[in-house]
């Protein structure tokens, strides 16, 4: 992660005003006229597509196991798991067990998922919509928490709190330090976090405590950028752009 890179454009894919994310492998899952997502490999071949336009709004994907994609519908509170094809595999309505108004959900390695509940809790639940633990965040955090992404990585679930930081909890959901970073999401990567802000890509190696970043091109026009392997992926508000980032 660091210095000096450069990004060498590879393909460039239209959408206007999207949303997207990225999986391990580097498959880039772009959501287009709100609820119409295409899976694109990583160098921007289309694999495959799903709508469902009862649902409303996409408004947050969890690629981070390829096999069991969580796409979640906030307007509605409802979360559809896909499979590798695009295959719709489930279903579940938060409704029935009293939870609205959720701002993000996780993909747990256990099978189950993390929901922010704005109430200020932090919930597990499986497939049945059975909840497994849910856990107060005042009795743990001495300020009020407002996740905007959630994310979990070998067993430790990440929260991003826009004003406050990355929040970062154990595998039971109990909370254990703060990263001060001005971020609305968060990727882990081995050791590092990486994140966007202020027209760069940075990473912060929680282990060495070292940070690093790449500046990217035209900072003023980018929405989001995500990193993969050896590829940087920028959305601006017309389109997807792929790069390849390589060391000078």
């Amino acid at each position: 992660m660091g210095e000096p890179y450069q990004l060498r454009l590879i393909k460039t894919i239209p959408v206007r005003d999207g949303y997207f994310t990225t999986d391990p492998i580097g498959n880039i899952y772009l959501v287009k006229d709100n609820n119409f997502i295409v899976k694109y490999s990583p160098t921007g071949d289309s694999l495959g597509v799903f709508n469902d336009i009862a649902s409303g709004k996409v408004t947050m994907i969890d690629a981070t196991n390829p096999l069991r994609i969580l796409v979640f519908y906030s307007g509605f509170s409802q979360i559809k798991i896909l499979d590798n094809m695009m295959s719709k595999k489930n279903q579940l309505d938060l409704k029935r067990i009293g939870l609205f108004n959720i701002p993000a959900i996780a993909n747990s390695m256990d099978g189950n998922i993390w929901i922010f509940d704005p109430v200020g809790e932090l919930v597990k639940i499986d497939e049945r919509l059975e909840i497994k633990h849910a856990y107060l965040l005042r009795n743990m955090i001495d300020f009020p928490v407002s996740a905007c992404h959630l994310i979990e990585k070998d067993r430790v679930l990440y929260m991003t709190d826009s004003t406050e930081g990355i929040l970062q909890f154990d595998r039971f959901g109990f909370y254990k330090t703060i990263y001060r970073f001005n971020a609305k999401e968060v990727e882990v990567i081995n050791n590092y976090l990486v994140y966007y802000t202020n027209g760069s890509l940075n990473s912060y190696n929680i282990q060495t405590f070292r940070s690093s970043e790449i500046r990217l091109p035209e900072p003023n026009t980018v929405i989001n950028a995500r990193l993969e392997k050896n590829q940087v992926y920028i959305l601006r508000n017309d389109r997807l752009e792929i790069y390849l980032l390589q060391q000078k």
